[in-house]
């Protein structure tokens, strides 16, 4: 039992060291998304707490971004419905490659899902639950902690400065993602079709494009992208 114990503080942490380059890019992020939830009204509690709680960074910013504009709350709220609904399928992906789990776990492992730590997991050789949870909370931490430093120094940065940070986590996904192109033809494909189609829909359904180009992408990826590659992260 003794061992045991042992071998998942030491997944733990080795999932919490992989989890590091997230938070070069989460924390910049965070600070980026309070910077908008304060000009909203939102108070420092509220902007920290929902860090804690909601944890989506698009969804947040979003969210930030609509009261700031004065939209309703329903319309916030179904916004980051559809947003976020890919969270689903990333927590059941998951779900179905972990392993040494239980019903709370899962509950906490679907919480800290994101889009950084699930392709960080997905990548991994490793199917551990602790390896998960070590990438996803370290990632979800530095979040929180970009938006309490962003509380706490908005008055001190210039605007433009704080306005910067909202582009760190797309330069962090990239990142993430270069490894996985270079590694598999077949990924590289997939990513270039659902650019491509994000791009061309754009045209014609504004905002929505992302979320359709996203599912048709996941679709085709069904049918070109090996079940070996996505279960363990080898080419």
């Amino acid at each position: 039992m003794g061992d045991f114990a042992i071998s998942r503080k030491a997944k733990f942490f080795d999932g919490c060291k992989k989890g590091i380059p997230i938070t070069f890019g989460y924390v910049p992020m965070g600070i980026g998304y309070a910077a908008i939830a304060m000009k909203a009204g939102f108070t420092p509690l509220q902007t920290i707490s929902m860090s804690f709680l909601v944890y989506a960074g698009a969804g947040q910013i979003i969210a930030a971004s609509m009261a700031l504009s004065g939209a309703t709350l329903m319309a916030i709220i179904l916004t980051n419905f559809v947003v976020n609904l890919r969270y689903f399928v990333m927590s059941t992906c998951v779900l179905n490659k972990i392993e040494d789990s239980n019903i709370p776990l899962n509950i906490l492992a679907a919480h800290v899902t994101v889009d950084e730590s699930f392709a960080m997991f997905s990548l991994s050789e490793d199917s551990s639950i602790w390896i998960y949870l070590g990438i996803a909370i370290t990632a979800w931490l530095s979040w929180c902690l970009g938006a309490a430093i962003g509380v706490f120094t908005l008055n001190l940065l210039p605007v433009i400065v704080t306005n910067s940070f909202n582009i760190s986590l797309y330069a962090l996904f990239v990142a993430i993602l270069i490894p996985a192109i270079k590694e598999n033809r077949q990924f590289a494909l997939l990513v270039l079709i659902t650019a491509v189609l994000n791009i061309v829909l754009s045209q014609f359904l504004g905002n929505w494009s992302l979320i359709v180009s996203t599912l048709v992408g996941a679709g085709i990826g069904m049918y070109i992208v090996d079940d070996e590659y996505l279960l363990s992260g080898d080419d």
